[in-house]
């Protein structure tokens, strides 16, 4: 018998054995304990990943032992999971730099790029990752760039020191960061050589690499840097960026440009993915291409936003809704992902609405995700309406549905009443969301719900992140955390 199968069935019996002592003795614990073994064992089309996120979403304190021990796991995408789950249960949020030391460095790698861009790390945590050589070029660059956004010093010779000699992209990162720093020698010559005949797939990923930074970090190396990539052969993909890196910092002739740009495009799909631009980077639509913008419904109602938001984003709430309307779903998206930075009085009629046009769709139309997105949000913003929308909800109803998905998402101890009046006669798809969250956010359960948990838990018709939590829920509100997760850490190791 291999090794591995040797752990496993040893596993199963020290398992099986906490059980029958803690009074489990129905066939529905073996699916229990299935669940979580297959939550921390890599599976095929790595299935695993999507139970760690969903053990995740609990937001358990329990599961920090867990975490630990999956933090030396063999997989690096285990490793990251564990990094990000301990983070989020942390005091501060943020990831703990001796524990990101530890990892895999693929695992930190991917564990640092995610903290950076969701604010896991805080300026003493990056010093502390600068100090220590084990960090490679590309991650120390991405620490000192957050650095310098974080308003903190860099010296020149800092980054000049990182060695990105054979890390094409990372130089660039530096280039551009030197540039922010007075010192644009280097991006001004891949300025010129990107210049010089069409440029190679390897420029063009340095340059879009160059644009990022210089989102974040302005110079005007980085400004000429973006018309260059307009001037030449550069693909559209490119070209956009450059665009939105323009737009977005005011650089000197960037509404002119994007005006040739208009006039250069042929394709509706452009002119669309142009007008975007408009609404990302808070532009009005110049009047010398508006013309070429209106001519179209759709693209007429993103330029009328796009006014409205550049003249006055208080006065902008019809021309937004129009844009909902629309129906056009890169458009909602960036709605939803813009409306964080909008008052209140804005954001949330947005919100409900797209959560309307969600619901009215149904959770298999192709923006069902975003129904959740805005549930959460709105969850978020503005509690009371949540509230009031979850006790109105139709029951078993797309509605209630979307509602408790984005109540899955976050704990909201203060609906815990709201959530526990949500009539549940069965194991329906709203049953089981208001069980998983009535279960997460109460410290005991009736023994009916329990054994509806490892009913979840077997279910053949629930997803892979449902049955997990039901599965880790089931052992929380069973008081046999503790043999569990030490079953576990032994199989994870």
């Amino acid at each position: 018998m291999c090794p591995r199968r040797s752990l496993r069935l040893a596993t199963a019996l020290v398992l099986t054995a906490g059980a029958q002592a803690s009074g489990w003795d129905d066939r529905r614990e073996d699916a229990v304990h299935r669940e979580l073994d297959r939550a921390v064992t890599p599976q095929p089309g790595n299935e695993h990943l999507l139970r760690l996120s969903a053990l995740r979403a609990l937001h358990d304190e329990r599961l920090v032992p867990l975490l630990v021990s999956l933090t030396e796991d063999d997989d690096p995408a285990i490793q990251v999971h564990a990094l990000l789950g301990l983070a989020e249960l942390a005091p501060d949020g943020h990831l703990e730099p001796a524990t990101l030391l530890q990892a895999d460095p693929i695992a930190l790698e991917s564990a640092l790029a995610v903290g950076l861009e969701t604010d896991r790390l805080g300026t003493e945590d990056m010093q502390r990752l600068l100090e220590d050589s084990s960090i490679r070029a590309d991650s120390r660059l991405w620490l000192l760039g957050a650095l310098l956004e974080a308003g903190a010093e860099v010296a020149p010779a800092t980054v000049t020191a990182v060695d990105t000699s054979d890390n094409p992209l990372a130089a660039a990162r530096q280039s551009a960061q030197l540039a922010h720093l007075g010192h644009a020698e280097s991006l001004r010559a891949d300025t010129e050589r990107l210049l010089q005949g069409t440029p190679s797939n390897e420029q063009l990923d340095a340059a879009l690499e160059a644009m990022d930074q210089t989102r974040r970090l302005p110079s005007e190396a980085g400004f000429d840097l973006a018309r260059a990539c307009l001037r030449s052969s550069s693909p559209d993909g490119v070209r956009r960026y450059a665009l939105l890196t323009l737009l977005e910092q005011r650089a000197s002739g960037a509404v002119d440009l994007f005006c040739e740009e208009v006039a250069a495009t042929t394709r509706r799909r452009h002119l669309v993915d142009l007008s975007l631009l408009l609404l990302m980077t808070n532009t009005a639509t110049p009047e010398a291409c508006r013309a070429r913008l209106e001519n179209d419904e759709l693209l007429a109602a993103l330029s009328r936003a796009a006014i409205a938001l550049a003249a006055d984003p208080t006065t902008a709430l019809p021309s937004l809704q129009g844009l909902i309307e629309s129906g056009h779903r890169r458009t909602i998206a960036w709605v939803l992902a813009q409306s964080e930075q909008w008052e209140d009085r804005i954001a949330v009629p947005l919100l409900e609405r797209i959560l309307d046009r969600s619901v009215q769709a149904g959770l298999r139309a192709p923006t069902a995700s975003h129904g959740v997105r805005s549930a959460s949000l709105l969850l978020e913003r503005a509690p009371d309406a949540f509230r009031t929308r979850l006790i109105q909800a139709e029951d078993d109803g797309i509605e209630q549905q979307v509602l408790l998905l984005a109540l899955l998402q976050r704990p909201a101890p203060s609906l815990a009443e709201a959530v526990a009046s949500i009539r549940r006669i069965g194991v329906g798809p709203a049953d089981v969301l208001a069980l998983l969250v009535h279960a997460r956010d109460q410290e005991v359960i009736a023994a009916a719900d329990v054994a509806n948990l490892k009913l979840v838990a077997a279910s053949s018709t629930a997803s892979e992140a449902v049955r997990t939590q039901a599965a880790w829920l089931a052992v929380r509100h069973s008081g046999i955390v503790d043999d569990v997760v030490a079953s576990l850490v032994k199989l994870a190791r």
